[in-house]
């Protein structure tokens, strides 16, 4: 008699998830993460914690994200894609002291209309320098920034970056997250307008006057 043909045998547990559960999975992770960083602080958040509110085990985030860290930095990456994609949809212009003052008026403005944004990035509690090390030193983070580098130079009509370029780039991105950290935790000073004191840095680094606003 023929034999039967042999049955496979069903796998034990849940059906393996789709990329696409996959992708919605993390997404939730992520979602969850940055609520719960906002409301109690980066800190006080665990992933036994995380997972208790998305209603899964702790071990499942780790098919996900490593580490506490490694979901932070992810939602880091997630603001500052946000952010340089918003930049680089600012009108441009020919004029070099237009273009630099543009793109630090919409760098500013992006963290003082979304501050859950900017404490996110750069006032989470618990946070070590080491991780932040690792993320700032990414090069795509780097490279990231060359917009304003590139502005910059622009200004000072040179083609290689200098030390002075260097110098004049960190009081830029200084004084943008000086704008913006003031406008955000001492909201109720009456701090003069962000495009006035960006003004004031883009005329400073093309060497004119602010006699000449």
């Amino acid at each position: 008699m023929p034999k039967e043909p042999t049955k496979t045998p069903r796998k034990r547990g849940r059906p393996e998830m789709t990329a696409s559960q996959k992708a919605r999975m993390k997404k939730n992770i992520s979602k969850t993460a940055q609520a719960l960083f906002q409301d109690e602080g980066y800190a006080k958040v665990s992933m036994r914690k995380i997972a208790k509110e998305i209603g899964c085990t702790p071990m499942s985030l780790y098919r996900y994200y490593d580490s506490k860290i490694d979901i932070l930095r992810s939602l880091w990456s997630d603001v500052l894609a946000d952010l340089f994609s918003a930049l680089e949809t600012l009108p441009s212009s020919e004029e070099a002291h237009h273009r630099l003052r543009n793109l630090g008026v919409g760098y500013v403005t992006y963290w003082i209309d979304k501050p859950e944004h900017y404490r996110l990035v750069f006032m989470a509690e618990g946070v070590t320098q080491p991780h932040v090390s690792l993320f700032v030193d990414n090069p795509d983070i780097i490279a990231k920034y060359d917009i304003f580098l590139d502005a910059i130079q622009s200004l000072d009509g040179a083609g290689i970056p200098s030390e002075a370029t260097k110098h004049k780039l960190d009081f830029f991105l200084s004084t943008l997250h000086g704008i913006a950290q003031n406008h955000i935790t001492i909201s109720g000073y009456p701090w003069s307008a962000p495009e006035k004191q960006i003004e004031y840095a883009v005329r400073a680094l093309s060497g004119n006057s602010p006699e000449d606003l």
